[in-house]
């Protein structure tokens, strides 16, 4: 018998007209990164997550681990020497 896999629940957002101002912000910043509206609210949302769990760490570092953790992933990882130093200027 094959495992099913649990379909999620769309969840809809509802923006007011006092937060007419972000929808048009969120709709901006998404087609700026080439994303549908859900994945930029997915994108902000999980940025929020990793934010409120790690408060000491700003938001560009964290934005720099997630793109690091991308291309490992993609496979584009070098590993670390140590002790070994680039050419001096």
């Amino acid at each position: 018998m094959a495992a099913t896999k649990k379909q999620l629940t769309p969840v809809p957002v509802r923006f007011g007209q006092e937060e007419k101002w972000l929808f048009r912000l969120l709709q901006a910043r998404a087609e700026a990164n080439d994303r549908s509206l859900s994945g930029q609210l997915k994108h902000y949302a999980r940025l929020a997550l990793i934010a409120e769990d790690n408060p000491d760490l700003p938001l560009s570092m964290i934005q720099r681990i997630l793109e690091a953790q991308a291309e490992l992933h993609a496979g584009l990882g070098q590993p670390y020497q140590w002790g070994v130093m680039g050419p001096s200027a």
